[in-house]
């Protein structure tokens, strides 16, 4: 399940960069995945795992306007799938969701506060004139302040370039709607692979009492309400919200267990997997910038 949940982010980088005119196989969009996986699953709110990605994506000759607006709008629809899979699960097993609100009302509704936020926030990066160039300003006079940048006329310039490029692959993605629900086919396939976890824990250690869409309904709660804990990888909720919302699902002498297998499953063998990939993808990226180097210095 965790290795269809980051093949799936890995699907999404190939289609959007394909429709932006850059075909990239797909080992190499699988690369750049885990390397999101990792970084942000060591970083508070996962802020680290977007630009790891495309800082790896520019060194694989990838523009950053590029990378960025991949990024951006594969984040926007991941949250829009993670909101509209608890909807549709909630819808399917209510009492279930009740249940779920009961126990952690206040953490989930700091998720759908946090969530529904950031989706409006992306939103507004991708398809509004004024708001990136707000920010970019903002960053500019505040670095100008603080000394770190000098040249602020020239680095404005610079920036209102960029911002109009990106702009313009944004409304590429903007001009294919169907590439939209895509996305969000395959983040959903993505948001169901990981809320199955639970499920096939409790199958794996013979209990068969629940159904799937029950299990599936609170852990699709449950990353909600912990996806915007500004912990690295939401560390100690995401344990604590297990062994409150599961408790009904597994035996009390089990629920230890079973939420120490979930995480080793969902969390933390990927982290060493991604970690193992990252390694691989900074050697060869490295390889390469050496490489053209050596080019360059002949060349001259």
């Amino acid at each position: 399940m965790m290795f269809i949940f980051i093949s799936c982010e890995a699907v999404n980088i190939c289609l959007i960069l394909k429709t932006l005119k850059s075909n990239i196989p797909f080992f190499r969009c699988f690369e750049y995945s885990n390397i999101g996986f990792y970084f942000s699953a060591i970083t508070p709110s996962s802020s680290g795992g977007q630009p790891a990605q495309v800082y790896y994506m520019k060194r694989d000759k990838i523009p950053i306007v590029e990378s960025s607006i991949t990024i951006f709008f594969i984040v926007y629809v991941y949250q829009i799938a993670m909101i509209l899979v608890g909807i549709i699960m909630s819808l399917l097993r209510f009492s279930e969701a009740v249940y779920f609100i009961g126990k952690l009302r206040y953490l989930f509704i700091y998720g759908i506060v946090m969530n529904t936020g950031a989706i409006f926030i992306f939103f507004s990066l991708m398809y509004s004139k004024k708001l990136a160039p707000s920010i970019a300003t903002f960053i500019l006079k505040a670095g100008n302040k603080l000394g770190l940048i000098k040249k602020v006329e020239e680095t404005k310039n610079k920036f209102d370039e960029s911002l109009k490029s990106y702009h313009k692959k944004a409304m590429i993605l903007k001009a294919h709607p169907l590439l939209f629900f895509k996305i969000l086919f395959v983040t959903i396939i993505q948001m169901l692979a990981l809320n199955s976890i639970p499920y096939l824990v409790y199958c794996s250690m013979g209990y068969k009492a629940k159904g799937i869409l029950d299990m599936i309904t609170c852990q699709s709660l449950l990353t909600i309400s912990v996806s915007a804990v500004p912990l690295p990888g939401a560390e100690g909720v995401t344990q604590g919200g297990f062994l409150q919302i599961f408790d009904a699902y597994f035996p009390q002498n089990m629920l230890t267990y079973a939420m120490l297998i979930h995480r080793v499953i969902s969390f933390y063998i990927p982290l060493l997997l991604s970690f193992m990939i990252y390694i691989f993808t900074h050697i060869r990226t490295t390889k390469q910038s050496v490489r053209g180097d050596i080019r360059e210095g002949k060349q001259n």
